[in-house]
């Protein structure tokens, strides 16, 4: 069902409930998760948000979550300790937007004004080229970001490297590679292959794809 006014207040609630329990359990910081289909990420994305309130409608009404979301976390915890994941031309689940230019520079200039300490999009997924049109607005939005930039997106060493050194990005993040290999730093720094990820196993289960990955040691 479509969420209520309520439901939506009590979520804020608990986004600013998880940021103050993760800064007593010793947490560095939060990452806003607004990417991949998740729940932000509907609201953000026209195609499925589908709302004719406060909430949906216009780009402006359809990134308010995002806003509130971030404002509630940061009556607790300084900008400088919450950081946000976004996919801008990300289509998993059916979840995209019919002009991700349009509504992601609408939410980049919000983050700015915010002044988190960071951004961090996913600019591929696994398998999928990107065209010269998503290029283009990846391109277009991480220009626009006025603060440390975190890309993410099928990255190996060498890539990774690369969009450092030329400073295109400021750090990159690995995700599948983080779950699949629990050397991963040591593998980095060697340029050692990594091991394939599991994906049935991401998301749930037993010890299988969770603590049963090779360190680089055993495969030797």
């Amino acid at each position: 069902r479509e969420m209520t006014t309520d439901d939506i207040a009590e979520l804020i609630t608990q986004y600013k409930t998880a940021a103050i329990n993760a800064d007593k359990a010793g947490f560095d910081g939060v990452e806003i998760h607004a990417a991949n289909g998740y729940l932000l990420n509907q609201f953000i994305c026209d195609s499925s948000n589908h709302r004719t309130d406060n909430y949906g409608g216009s780009v402006g009404n359809r990134i308010r979550i995002v806003n509130q979301v971030i404002e509630a976390i940061l009556e607790v915890l300084e900008p400088g300790k919450v950081g946000i994941r976004l996919s801008p031309t990300g289509t998993f689940n059916d979840v995209s937007d019919s002009d991700p230019l349009k509504t992601y520079t609408a939410i980049i200039n919000n983050l700015n004004h915010y002044k988190l300490a960071y951004v961090h999009i996913v600019e591929r997924f696994p398998g999928v080229e990107v065209s010269n049109k998503d290029f283009h607005i990846l391109k277009t939005l991480i220009a626009q970001w006025e603060g440390f930039y975190i890309a993410n997106g099928d990255y190996n060493t060498i890539t990774g490297q690369d969009a450092i050194e030329s400073g295109r990005a400021d750090a990159v993040a690995f995700g599948r590679q983080y779950i699949a290999n629990p050397d991963l730093l040591e593998r980095l720094k060697l340029g050692a292959e990594f091991n394939t990820p599991d994906q049935n196993t991401f998301y749930g289960g037993g010890a299988k794809g969770y603590t049963d990955y090779p360190f680089l040691d055993d495969v030797k």
